[in-house]
């Protein structure tokens, strides 16, 4: 019985000490060994919008990992989350999802219509969420799940993968996710083009995911220990150039596939190597030494030389067969010198005929196929100047080892499903320290619209009516802008610059005025911030609240949130406004105790603004019938005597002075000194005014003025006007709802071509995505949002 006991303590204590161990391990420690591949998950709401939107990792995730999703979206976090897809023996796919754990990372019972049960001898939860089953539980800091009870159940950090974690941990974090795999992964595999890795199964690629519109843009590092399998290390070496192809490739290639070099010599001898070819060099290789890229380009091969002249004399084997417009075409003894030559990456059986074209040398196996690449290059009509071919050019790498193109024919052979309209597609591996780094872009082509036109690119229905005026801010992973809206519902959604819903969120009331943006931990990771009339917002990126908001108040909040930043240092300021009283926090949510506004009994009428006039800062609000100028600290900075019949328009910094209008239709404006000086505008009491620091717009029933000149609309029911700058050039817009059209103006008041267009609701002009077009947002009735592009 004492040996019993001492075994049942010693059971224990090894028990409690494996819960302590697993308390210090990072979630991707436990991920399995069989692993085959790893998606490391960065933001969350984006990964699950691609899965169903991307047409490239939609066809690539398989079936599983889409099941995995319907789990994933019921996460609530910021943190990274892991999925782990195992190699396994039946050759079914089972997956490991792992991520730090909280109380409100995955609560069950706010998930609707699902069915839950505790494996009670296994510590373990079952949980079926549509035809979805997964088991999960928690192991030390880390939340584990997977669709398989076994794997869970052996799940054991001390079985870590060392060189896998040390990948993981070289990822970038800024990218929206990132794939470990293996070759054995074979649909993430396809994005590399070609089967560089050979027969080497044991090893990861690592490839960072950026989401770019209708399209994907992907980098990394192809780590391989077996030089014997490895394709990339016939380049070890050699220095990575240019790619040159492009320029003399048909505009209507299929397929290229170029290798480059800055001496061939090392290259062939890699190369002989690598085939286990001991054969001496010929005579007619010498001819290659003059090379510094070789390419395979459908049925033609390409040789590109510093030296055309040199390169076409050291060809001994050749004759004069016929001259194509003054291109004289040879005829190559040895048509089959190509083979077996630059196994594994080209095989080339039958070079019967050559030209040289600039610094370019162009095999074919017939006279036609020679003269249709020399007809295509001496009417420019190449690949390099094709319009598919720029618009994936500025993502590609100047200079590259192995370069592999695709056109949208040859990209669905690759990939195994339809890419109609991916014109254009690439992928560089680059051999250099010692390292194989990979850049790839898949992307659809649209032929560019006429100049000037203006082109429907999406619209996006959501629940219920529109409540507020879709808005766009600012997504900090894809450097473009996303766009937020408000449903009657208190719904807010969050709308990617490609139309899909990335997430909603039931907020208590209506969103106050704009929607702001703060950078809370300064790491360049932004939050959206706004007040509705009882609570005070911060949301992450994910829709999810942010520690310790929301802020709730008994008392209404009466004027939008207004968010400074004094120093431009991030060190932000929220204020809130209810009623007399101003309520000062910092970005985390502290109440300042330092900032104190006396009120006199007026009630604030105006959103506290901000503005900086030389090194002095000033906050700006009109309360009663006085314009309210304060310090930093809340007190009087500027004692305004005069009283000011506000208009109800807003106040603005108008030629460094507080600038707004009176029931009267004047301008009033007001020094750094508290001096008024009143304007007569000739508008009626119902008017409309915006301003920038020198751009003055007003809209008095159908006149709208931009600066000194005015534009005669029809009569209307026109929104107030708003002023965009972008791209250096200013824009107004206004949209009347009564004809439902938005009309844009640049800053001489003249219409901008092809507008108005149709609309319901007012517009904002903003960048969406990275391109240099500009989007216009708006609705198109009370449930959809339109987005126009200006070409």
């Amino acid at each position: 019985m004492k040996r019993l006991g001492l075994f049942s303590i010693l059971f224990i204590l090894l028990f409690a000490c494996q819960k302590d161990y697993n308390k210090t391990k990072q979630p991707h420690q436990f991920i399995p060994k069989n692993t085959q591949a790893v998606i490391q998950i960065n933001e969350l709401n984006d990964f699950i919008s691609s899965i169903k939107n991307n047409d490239v990792l939609s066809g690539i995730h398989n079936d599983d990992l889409k099941n995995a999703s319907q789990i994933l979206k019921h996460f609530n976090t910021t943190q990274k989350v892991f999925i782990s897809l195992l190699d396994t023996i039946k050759g079914n796919s089972d997956y490991v999802i792992l991520t730090p754990n909280d109380s409100t990372l995955f609560v069950v019972d706010s998930i609707p219509n699902h069915i839950s049960k505790t494996l009670v001898d296994l510590d373990i939860q079952e949980t079926q969420i549509e035809k979805s089953t997964i088991y999960h539980k928690v192991v030390g800091k880390t939340f584990a799940a997977s669709n398989n009870l076994k794997v869970l159940q052996e799940l054991n950090s001390k079985n870590e993968d060392t060189e896998l974690s040390r990948l993981i941990e070289s990822t970038n974090h800024k990218s929206v996710a990132s794939v470990l795999f293996k070759s054995t992964a074979n649909n993430y595999s396809k994005l590399l083009f070609s089967d560089v890795l050979g027969n080497d199964k044991s090893n990861f690629t690592v490839l960072d995911f950026n989401y770019i519109d209708k399209g994907l843009h992907y980098s990394g590092i192809l780590t391989s220990k077996d030089s014997s399998t490895n394709h990339l290390e016939i380049f070890k070496n050699t220095l990575p150039q240019k790619t040159n192809t492009p320029s003399i490739a048909p505009y209507n290639t299929s397929s290229l596939i170029s290798i480059a070099y800055d001496d061939f010599s090392v290259f062939n001898k890699n190369l002989k190597t690598f085939n286990n070819n001991d054969d001496e060099e010929v005579s007619t290789e010498s001819f290659l030494n003059f090379t510094n890229e070789i390419a395979l380009i459908d049925e033609a091969l390409v040789l590109h030389t510093l030296d055309p002249k040199l390169i076409l004399e050291s060809i001994e084997e050749k004759s004069v067969t016929e001259t194509f417009r003054s291109i004289d075409i040879f005829e190559f003894e040895q048509p089959e010198f190509f083979t077996t030559k630059l196994k594994p990456f080209i095989s080339y059986d039958n070079a019967q005929y050559f030209s040289v074209y600039e610094n370019f040398m162009v095999f074919a196996s017939t006279l036609d196929q020679l003269k249709q690449v020399l007809t295509h290059a001496l009417n420019s009509n190449t690949l390099s100047n094709s319009e598919a071919f720029k618009n994936i050019n500025q993502k590609l790498s100047s200079e590259s080892s192995l370069f592999i193109f695709k056109n949208d024919e040859a990209l669905s052979n690759a990939l195994g499903q339809p890419m109609d309209n991916y014109n254009a597609n690439a992928v560089q591996f680059i051999r250099e320290d010692n390292f194989t780094y990979v850049n790839g872009i898949i992307r659809e082509f649209k032929k560019r619209a006429a100049s000037n036109s203006v082109t429907e690119v999406f619209t996006t229905k959501i629940d219920a009516s529109i409540l507020t005026p879709p808005q766009t801010v600012i997504n900090h992973v894809s450097k473009s802008h996303d766009i937020v809206v408000q449903d009657v519902n208190n719904v807010l959604y969050l709308i990617s610059s490609s139309g899909s819903i990335l997430w909603k969120k039931q907020l208590h009331g209506k969103i106050l005025g704009q929607v702001e943006q703060i950078d809370m931990y300064k790491n360049g990771r932004l939050q959206l911030a706004f007040a509705t009339p009882h609570r005070l917002y911060v949301l992450d990126r994910n829709g999810n609240n942010v520690s310790p908001f929301p802020l709730k108040y008994n008392d209404e909040i009466t004027q939008p949130l207004s968010v400074f930043d004094y120093e431009n240092r991030r060190n932000y300021r929220l204020l809130i406004t209810q009623g007399k009283n101003l309520l000062m926090y910092t970005a985390k949510g502290k109440f300042m105790n330092g900032f104190k506004y006396k009120s006199k009994g007026s009630e604030i009428i105006s959103q506290p603004h901000h503005f900086r006039i030389g090194s002095k800062d000033y906050i700006v609000f009109g309360a009663g019938e006085t314009l309210k100028i304060l310090n930093r600290q809340g007190s009087i900075r500027i004692n305004v005597k005069d009283k000011i019949h506000f208009s109800g328009n807003d106040i603005y910094l108008y030629q460094n002075k507080f600038t707004t209008t009176n029931t009267l239709g004047q301008l009033a404006q007001v020094d750094t000194r508290g001096r008024i000086n009143t304007t007569s505008l000739n508008l009626t009491d119902k008017h409309r005014i915006t301003t920038t620091s020198k751009t003055l717009v007003t809209l008095t029933e159908n006149k709208l003025k931009i600066k000194s000149r005015t534009v005669d609309l029809d009569y209307g029911e026109y929104t107030e006007p708003r002023i965009f700058y972008l791209n250096d050039k200013i824009y107004v817009s206004t949209t009347d709802l009564q004809s439902k059209k938005v009309y844009l103006f640049d800053s001489q008041a003249e219409p901008i071509p092809n507008f108005p267009v149709f609309g319901t609701g007012p517009a904002e002009l903003q960048k969406l995505d990275k391109d240099q077009s500009l989007e216009l947002i708006t609705q198109s009735d009370d449930k959809t949002i339109v987005v126009y592009k200006l070409h």
